[in-house]
């Protein structure tokens, strides 16, 4: 037997090293958030959910992201049935529901959003992020996708834009490639029965490419004499663990996303 796709993971580094630039100035944008007080805002669809879990709620996570997350578009798990897969999938293409995850949610000036999508395609992902652009244009827009796909495949959403237009016609628009091939699948394995084409390689790159902003994010913050409550490991004794200091923290941001006088107003057009 062989094994290839550890090779693959080298591509990813390589990828996320091409990137220092973007990543370092995105890692400003989230440090000038956090570092007054507010709030990074991410949303994903389907598995892309993972993203998501990584910054909000983990071990070493920063505080101060803020998930944007709907149970019908990210709950793919239950895979068959009434909440199975068509269902959650024939959610992801009914546009408007952008506007709707934003009502909910207040934002503050210079608050970035991050909207994660394997391929920049899927019409919920491009319909959030044309909404922030709308509502918020000065605020930054941070799209993590596929930049091969995302730029030369069809888009599905009818304003015919993938996230690869959204980011390039944000005024304040980033594009972090997560380095993944067209279609994904990154090892393909000719059998005696069948062709099979596996091993995804998204959902590695968009996690690789998060903690890259979450070690850029924290030097910064650092460096600008801001004590940042990140999340320790409470599984090694003696380490110490600081949650309630951490959920503290997140209940006094996040409390700012359902209501903050000082929010902008929304551009509706």
């Amino acid at each position: 037997m062989q094994l290839t796709f550890p090779a693959q993971l080298a591509l990813i580094a390589a990828n996320a090293e091409k990137q220092r630039k973007t990543l370092e100035e995105v890692a400003v944008r989230f440090a000038d958030s956090l570092g007054a007080g507010n709030l990074v805002h991410i949303y994903a669809n389907g598995h892309s959910r993972v993203t998501v879990e990584e910054l909000v709620v983990r071990m070493g996570a920063l505080v101060g992201f803020h998930p944007l997350l709907c149970h019908g578009l990210a709950n793919f798990t239950d895979v068959v049935g009434s909440d199975g897969l068509r269902i959650n999938q024939a959610i992801e293409q009914v546009e408007g529901l952008g506007a709707k995850l934003l009502d909910e949610v207040c934002i503050a000036a210079g608050e970035p959003l991050i909207v994660v999508s394997a391929t920049g395609q899927t019409q919920a992902a491009v319909d959030i992020a044309l909404e922030w652009i709308r509502r918020y244009p000065d605020n930054p827009l941070i799209c993590i996708c596929s930049d091969i796909q995302s730029k030369e495949s069809a888009p599905k959403h009818s304003s015919g834009k993938t996230l690869w237009h959204c980011a390039r016609e944000a005024r304040c628009g980033y594009l972090l490639d997560n380095g993944m091939p067209m279609g994904d699948l990154s090892v393909t394995y000719e059998g005696k029965h069948d062709t099979y084409k596996i091993c995804p390689l998204s959902s590695v790159g968009a996690l690789t490419l998060v903690h890259c902003l979450n070690e850029l994010t924290i030097q910064i913050l650092d460096a600008r004499g801001i004590k940042h409550q990140v999340l320790r490991n409470m599984h090694l004794g003696g380490y110490g663990v600081n949650y309630d200091e951490w959920l503290a923290d997140q209940r006094r941001r996040y409390a700012k996303a359902l209501y903050r006088p000082d929010a902008l107003p929304a551009i509706r057009k």
